[in-house]
Parts: structure tokens; C-alpha cells; sequence
């Protein structure tokens, strides 16, 4: 055990004076902490801290959860990787949503009877809630699927409702599984800790300290369930995140959750201040947006770099998105030319990215540079069967990664019980199972594979031998094997792509699927948590930011959250006229003046010659 005063940072590691604070500080605590700042840092620092000194006592755990799935798995694995399997088994990382469902399916049995779900439940399986409002007489043919899950949740949500629709959805029918909504499971979840003391007492015994990471978008039912299940208790609740990245209102985020919590739980304030990612000029400008999000909080500080690395930030102007695609083309083949590589720069807009992008696309690939709309991608190369598929495939052509093995021997280390205390033969059986599944697949995919559906055949023949069974029980992530075989087809159809478009080896469709070799093209929603040399933002217009005046400020976070990503080059665009519609800038003039008013910024006007 290491004393308190005696304990320091793991890894190449210095900590600004306030973040020591938080990372010692065992009573509940917030810590607020922009882009850049090292949040998930933070975390595994103060893990490090408490099983060090046995401030939380062995063989007690830690719980963190998180809003989205990989802040979640990028939490978990750091901590693996650090500090080894000792500390990660006392450690659990969660999304709230998988959070909520272990509690429900523990305990569904103390529900009573009338709202328990059967426990072979499907979640969100949307045509099946179709097929089942069909049959209960409820025609839903040309209605949005945003006015159809409105429909449904009211029907679901109101206790006074007794629906036929509700009992079906809830128990099944003889020809369709149970489905629940995640907001359902929340409720069923919190119903349980609130009126069983015996389960709730049991969590508390497990945890004496919970993560809760990127809190600000925590939502009003997700912060009722952590009320419910920690308050009043000896655990001690660690709460990071950034209200001014707060972009998650439409999807329920709890607008007043910082000063909520810090009367709730009566916590302590942290607010760190170090900007670790973006060189001095960018991080000057974060000060400048900052002071429009929230001129009561500190300004953001920039960690020291060389003056050559001091970063420049652009708004361009176009007459048509034709100029923009010429202009943007050539100044990222530059950079690359420079060295920066292609996965090092992300083309960002607010909404509807085929819009914004296509010509783009059309005009880097004139120039040999890929770029690809990102939205399935990051779903799939989120999701632990598709990874391991790739790394086997990656092994099956000889490459033998350090982190490649050590994922695959992961798994298979899982589903064969393998610990530290397994005898040399049971190993030998499982490097042997290995080695046998890297030799299958090394024979399926060498030879010619005709279309998508000799793709899916041959994953699924992976499937097979790996087993289904094995993967569902292994990996949270699915409800069964319905839910893999989604994802299975999913992925099926984009290696394919990735296959049809390569010259090359496996090698390199494998680096090409993970998007290695290409510049991503997402949403400012779907960054958020990420970071690039280059950012470049298209569509500074009144169309992309089309909500602008019903919510301005989840717009003026999204913008912040946009300019974050960018480590050394902003780049933001303006078209007078796009897809033959003249665009203007009245409603988001608040941001376009700052960028344009701007002694940091470069305002570069380009016309047709």
C-alpha cells in the first residue's frame, strides 16, 4: 500500500495542481474540464489512487459509466492496459443503458408481474414494434419514425395506459419476441432500486466509488437513476465533463446537471483548466468562444509549445460549393504533402454530411486522397466482434501485432476460463484453438469472393467457428443472437466495399475498413470525443444550423465542440450559394462576426475568375 502523500502519476504523466485535487479528493466531487483537458486521464489517475492507497478497500470496486459506448470501452481499456488485470477486475466501465439493463435483468423477478418483462426481451427492434402496431389495428404506413417513436413511448411511459399494444410489446405475442425501449429499461431499472432496499444496499456494498464520465449529457432519467441508487450512501460519485460541449439536449440531456448535482450531492468544484491537445493559437480562440458559452467560468490555459507549432485557424468564403471543393482539395493534398496523414484529418458539418461533402469526395479522389462519410463505420468499429474479426483476419495474413494478439488471445482467454492460475496444457489448448480459427480463415478468404453475399457467407462461417453462442455470452454488447447477426450483416456489407475497391492484400483491406488510409466525414455530434491535426468545418451557413434560433446554445456548444477537435489547423467555410440555393449567415451572425472580427483569425474571400 502507498501512502497518500507518497503517491504519483503513472506513466510519463504531470498533473496541473487543481487535477491532483480531484484525483485526491475522496468525498463527491465535479470536475469540470474543457477539450482537451484530459478527462479520461483524470479517471484512470484516480483509480490508480484509490486501489494504490486502499482508499477504496479491497476487494470493493469502482463503477464508471458513461453516455456513449466508447468513452465507455476507451475508459476500460486504458485501464487494462496501465494497470493490468489486478486492478481491472474491481473496475467495471458501463454505459448507463448497459448499466440499466444488468439491473433489470438481475432483478426483473421483483417486479410485479403486470410490468415485468419477459426476460427474452429484444430492445428497439423497431420492426417488430411495427409488425405489433399493425396488429393491434395502429397503421403507421408514411408516418416519420420520429412521430412513431413519440407514438410508442407515450403508450409505453404512462403507467394509466392499459393498451393490448403495451402487454404485447412487454410479454411478446406467440409470433414476436418481447421488444423494450431504453427509456422503458431506465424505468423498469430505477422502479427496482427504489423500492427494494435489499438490492439497492447490495449495489452500494459492491461500489465505494463511481465515475461518471462526460456528465453534462447525462439525461433527467439517468440522473434519477444515480439519485436513487447512490444518495445518502458512503459510495463517493466522481463527476467529469464540460457544459459548454453540452450537445446532447435533443436527445434529454438535463440542461442545470452541474448545479444539481453540486446540491444533491453537495460536491466539491474542480474546474482544470490545461489545454493538453491544441497548439497556442487555437487555444486562444477557444478562449474567445468560451467568453459567448460561459464568461463566469476561467478561461482555458494552453500547454507550452514551440513557436513554430502555433497553429493557424481560416474562414473561407466561396460563391458556390464548386470553388469550395477545388480550394479544400488542394489545401488538404498539401498538408498531407507536409506529412500530415489523411486519418489525421476530419471534415466536419452540423447536419447532413452528404450534402456538405460530395463533391469533395469526388474532387480529393481526382487526387488519390480518400475520404469517406464515417457514420456506419464508427458504429461497426465500435463493436468488439467486428474488431476481432478484423485482427484475425489481420493474423491470418501474417500480421502479428503486439495489440492485434493480445485482443485475440483476450477472447479467447474469456470464453476458455484462462487465468493466471490455468496449467501449460489448457493454455496449449487455447493458443491451439487460436492457431486452428487463424488457419480456417486463412483458407476462406483466398479465394475470389464474387458479391456481398459470398462476404456475408464467409463472416458468417467465421461466426460459426468461433461460435455465436461464445461471442454473445463473451461481449455485453448484444441481447442474443439476433443482435449479432445485425451487426454481422452490417459489417458484411462494408468489408465488402472495402474489398471490391482494393487492389491490394488483406492487409490492406483491413487498414482500409478501419480507416486508416482515409479522412474521415462526420457530424460535430458524432467527433465529439475525438481529436485531428486538421479540422475542416463546411457549411458555416444558416441551412446547417437550421434550429439555430429555437436552441442557440446547443448550437453555440456544437460550434465549440467543432473548433475542439483541431490540434493544429481550423478551417472553416462559407457558401454564398450551395447546391443552387443562395445561403446566408443571418441567424448564426453571433458566431460568424467572432470568426470574422478575430485577430487570430484569417478571412480569405474567393471568387470565380
Amino acid at each position: 500500500m502507498v501512502k497518500s502523500e507518497e503517491w504519483l502519476p503513472k506513466g510519463d504523466i504531470i498533473l496541473e495542481e487543481t487535477a491532483l485535487g480531484a484525483v485526491k479528493d475522496v468525498t463527491n466531487c465535479l470536475v469540470i474540464a474543457g477539450p482537451g483537458a484530459g478527462k479520461t486521464e483524470l479517471l484512470a489517475q484516480k483509480l490508480d489512487y484509490l486501489f494504490s492507497t486502499n482508499k477504496c478497500v479491497s476487494p470493493k470496486k469502482i463503477l464508471a459509466l458513461s453516455f456513449k459506448t466508447d468513452a465507455a470501452s476507451n475508459l476500460k481499456e486504458r485501464v487494462k492496459k496501465r494497470y493490468g488485470d489486478e486492478y481491472a477486475s474491481r473496475f467495471t466501465s458501463l454505459t448507463y443503458s448497459a448499466f440499466e439493463k444488468r439491473i433489470l435483468d438481475q432483478f426483473r423477478d421483483v417486479l410485479p408481474e403486470d410490468i415485468r418483462p419477459s426476460r427474452d426481451y429484444l430492445i428497439e427492434d423497431w420492426d417488430t414494434i411495427k409488425e405489433l402496431l399493425s396488429m393491434n389495428g395502429i397503421d403507421v404506413n408514411g408516418r416519420r419514425m420520429s412521430d412513431i417513436r413519440n407514438f410508442v413511448e407515450n403508450i409505453i411511459l404512462n403507467d394509466g395506459n392499459t393498451h393490448k399494444f403495451k402487454k404485447n410489446l412487454l410479454k411478446g405475442t406467440q409470433d414476436n419476441k418481447p421488444v423494450l425501449l431504453y427509456k422503458q429499461i431506465t424505468k423498469l431499472s430505477t422502479q427496482i432500486i427504489a423500492t427494494n432496499e435489499y438490492i439497492r444496499k447490495a449495489l452500494q456494498m459492491t461500489y465505494d466509488f463511481v465515475f461518471l464520465d462526460e456528465f453534462q449529457d447525462t439525461t433527467y432519467a439517468q440522473y434519477n437513476l444515480l439519485k436513487t441508487c447512490f444518495l445518502g450512501s458512503s459510495c463517493k460519485l466522481t463527476a467529469v465533463g464540460d457544459d459548454k460541449q453540452a450537445i446532447m439536449r435533443w436527445a434529454g440531456a438535463k440542461p442545470d446537471i452541474f448545479p444539481d448535482y453540486i446540491r444533491d450531492f453537495n460536491s466539491n468544484e474542480y474546474q482544470l483548466l490545461m489545454n493538453h491537445r491544441s497548439v497556442p493559437k487555437l487555444v486562444e480562440f477557444q478562449k474567445e468562444v468560451h467568453q459567448i458559452l460561459n464568461s463566469n467560468h476561467s478561461s482555458i490555459q494552453s500547454n507550452y509549445y514551440p513557436e513554430f507549432q502555433e497553429g493557424e485557424i481560416t474562414l473561407f468564403e466561396f460563391e458556390n460549393e464548386s470553388l469550395e471543393s477545388k480550394l479544400i482539395a488542394n489545401d488538404i493534398e498539401s498538408k498531407i504533402q507536409g506529412g500530415i496523414r489523411p486519418s489525421e484529418i476530419c471534415i466536419l458539418a452540423k447536419q447532413k454530411v452528404d450534402d456538405y461533402s460530395s463533391k469533395l469526395i469526388i474532387t480529393l479522389s481526382s487526387k488519390g486522397i480518400k475520404a469517406r462519410i464515417e457514420n456506419e463505420y464508427q458504429e461497426l468499429l465500435k463493436d468488439p466482434t467486428c474488431n476481432l474479426l478484423l485482427d484475425l483476419i489481420s493474423c491470418s495474413q501474417g500480421k502479428r501485432d503486439p495489440l492485434i494478439w493480445e485482443n485475440i488471445s483476450n477472447f479467447y482467454g474469456n470464453i476458455n476460463g484462462i487465468d493466471e492460475f490455468t496449467d501449460e496444457l489448457s493454455l496449449a489448448k487455447s493458443y491451439k484453438e487460436i492457431d486452428n480459427i487463424i488457419s480456417d480463415i486463412t483458407s476462406l478468404i483466398s479465394s475470389p469472393i464474387p458479391n456481398e453475399d459470398g462476404m456475408l457467407s464467409i463472416v458468417n462461417c467465421m461466426i460459426e467457428k468461433i461460435g455465436a453462442k461464445r461471442i454473445v455470452s463473451n461481449f455485453s454488447t448484444y441481447n442474443g443472437k439476433s443482435d449479432l447477426a445485425i451487426i454481422v450483416k452490417k459489417f458484411s456489407k462494408l468489408l465488402y466495399k472495402e474489398y471490391s475497391q482494393s487492389q491490394g492484400s488483406w492487409i490492406n483491406i483491413v487498414s482500409n475498413f478501419k480507416g486508416e488510409n482515409s479522412i474521415p466525414i462526420m457530424t460535430i455530434h458524432k467527433s465529439k470525443g475525438l481529436e485531428y491535426e486538421a479540422v475542416y468545418f463546411l457549411g458555416l451557413e444558416d441551412s446547417a444550423f437550421s434550429n439555430f434560433n429555437e436552441e442557440p446554445e446547443e448550437n453555440k456548444s456544437a460550434f465549440f465542440v467543432a473548433l475542439s477537435r483541431a490540434k493544429s489547423y481550423l478551417i472553416f467555410t462559407y457558401c454564398k450559394s450551395r447546391n443552387n440555393k443562395l445561403q446566408n449567415k443571418r441567424n448564426i451572425n453571433e458566431i460568424y462576426s467572432l470568426l470574422r472580427n478575430s485577430r487570430l483569425v484569417s478571412v480569405r474571400t474567393t471568387v470565380s475568375k
